[in-house]
């Protein structure tokens, strides 16, 4: 067995980083009978999987900076199955081909009530996913599972976790995960972390130690905790102090003859007959004729639910106190023109038209009076889900949420200083050229200023990372072969193709 050198490639390397939570038996037997409580109702059925976004990205021997007035974190101990290739629907037979190593890992979270839900605000603040220096390579998960984890506090032991105790091993957590959604290379998954983890506090220096059978120690991650306010926390990550250039611009990206390629609208040429875009060479193509791209290379992916009062009632649901966010990672979006995938077994999927926000620049602690000042612009977006597979309200479910081209967005990122008001913007979606959607931002529960001072609060923001600000009512199931329109005036107008399970998406 050898090791080779992991660090902070990760973010260098655009990675995700995905983690699951109650995969192991402890858990499960300490909580017991709660399981079935209201409002869980009974224990999930599907991996409930969480993002640690890129601000949480942390190196062997970090001081973790607290988020103000915190006091103390969970200090989950945990590995990370790092990606050696693209893996979809694998099996149990080929899951080990995909695995390129794996890479201890203290996963941190502010104490929280709610162990079904892992919440942004609790899971996402900066610096909270400490990675060890060193992947170490060999990939038979049933040796894996002879580890042993083991958390030191000040040099105290404060726990010991064996890696034989998982509920979903790491064969059928990969096959469980990637039958919905595609993990890329570099992607690490978390294999879980248990239910009330040791609590540490500030000054704390913390050790995490990776033993094998014989006693040998294969890994070890080192951090310290420190106290948080906001001043030290803007200085620490490097705010810019400026806000976001307010362009004007309308512009795609294209993928085109083996190259990227950003494209600005044209008015249609009359011998064409049909909308055109033009290349910055000067070239002219149909739309309809581009492999479109999302129009920004994304970073986070927020997603809100219930954001329109309209559409929580249309659920039979309260409008929720604050904002009910959620991640999505990369693979979920696809470009305009795109497919997306209808499983065979769903009874009911359906749109979301949605105002996406782009932002601009390093946001971190963001006044509502200065929080359009971090905005680069907008986009549409049409944020799919198969409600057959969401289990209840509590949980975040990826599988409903989070499958591969669920995410249509585009076609144009329309730079802010070109939208005179955000919170004024018709929304429309139509089926086969019949409207069955209409709406208007005015009518969101919390507004784009409130979004960003509340994500700001928790977590740096970062230039490319997209705010999906939620749906109004009128939602329709959709089938294989129908055209969804989802269209925001003075935005833009996204066109996607629903096919059938069995189909390979064009983009």
């Amino acid at each position: 067995m050898t090791t080779t050198s992991f660090s902070q490639t990760l973010k260098s390397n655009r990675g995700t980083v995905y983690g699951v939570i109650l995969n192991d038996h402890d858990t499960l037997a300490r909580i017991g009978a709660s399981l079935s409580d209201l409002p869980y109702k009974a224990a999930p059925q599907a991996p409930v999987l969480y993002l640690k976004p890129a601000n949480t990205i942390n190196g062997d021997h970090a001081v973790v900076t607290l988020p103000p007035n915190a006091t103390q974190v969970e200090i989950g101990a945990t590995i990370g199955i790092v990606l050696a290739a693209p893996a979809a629907q694998l099996t149990r037979n080929n899951a080990a081909s995909v695995i390129a190593g794996y890479v201890l890992v203290a996963d941190l979270s502010l104490p929280h009530d709610s162990y079904y839900r892992p919440a942004v605000r609790e899971k996402c603040f900066d610096g909270s996913c400490v990675l060890g220096d060193n992947m170490i390579c060999t990939t038979s998960p049933e040796e894996v599972q002879k580890w042993e984890l083991v958390t030191s506090i000040n040099g105290r032991l404060a726990a010991r976790r064996s890696l034989g105790d998982l509920v979903r091993d790491i064969p059928a957590l990969l096959c469980d995960v990637s039958e919905f959604m595609r993990l890329q290379r570099g992607d690490v998954l978390l294999i879980g972390v248990s239910w009330q983890a040791p609590r540490a506090g500030v000054q704390d220096d913390i050790t995490l130690s990776l033993y094998a059978p014989d006693a040998h120690e294969l890994a070890a991650v080192h951090l310290q905790l420190a106290p948080g306010s906001v001043s030290a926390q803007e200085t620490q990550t490097g705010i810019e102090p400026t806000p976001a250039p307010r362009g004007t611009r309308t512009f795609g990206r294209i993928f085109f003859n083996g190259a990227i390629h950003e494209v600005e609208p044209v008015p249609n040429p009359a011998e064409l007959e049909a909308t055109c875009i033009r290349l910055a060479d000067g070239r002219i193509l149909r739309e309809n004729e581009a492999h479109w791209l999302p129009p920004v290379e994304p970073g986070t992916i927020f997603a809100l639910g219930l954001n329109y009062a309209d559409h929580a009632r249309e659920l039979a649901f309260k409008a929720p106190e604050q904002p009910l966010v959620f991640l999505k990672g990369p693979t979920a979006l696809t470009g305009h023109y795109g497919q997306t995938r209808r499983p065979a077994d769903a009874t009911f999927m359906h749109y979301e038209c949605e105002l996406a926000v782009v932002i601009g620049k390093y946001a971190r602690h963001v006044s509502r009076e200065h929080a359009y000042d971090y905005v680069a612009g907008y986009t549409v977006a049409n944020d799919y889900a198969i409600r057959d597979y969401l289990e209840n309200y509590y949980r975040p479910n990826l599988r409903v949420k989070n499958r591969d081209a669920c995410t249509p967005i585009g076609p144009w990122l329309v730079e802010a200083g070109a939208v005179a008001d955000p919170m004024r913007l018709q929304l429309s979606t139509s089926v086969n050229g019949k409207v069955t959607q209409r709406g208007n931002t005015s009518d969101m529960v919390f507004d784009i200023p409130a979004l960003i001072v509340y994500l700001s609060s928790i977590m740096t923001l970062a230039p490319g990372d997209i705010i999906l600000t939620g749906t109004p009512e009128g939602l329709t199931n959709v089938v294989p072969g129908d055209c969804i329109v989802t269209e925001i005036e003075g935005i833009g107008r996204l066109v996607n193709t629903i096919v059938g399970d069995d189909a390979t998406p064009a983009h």
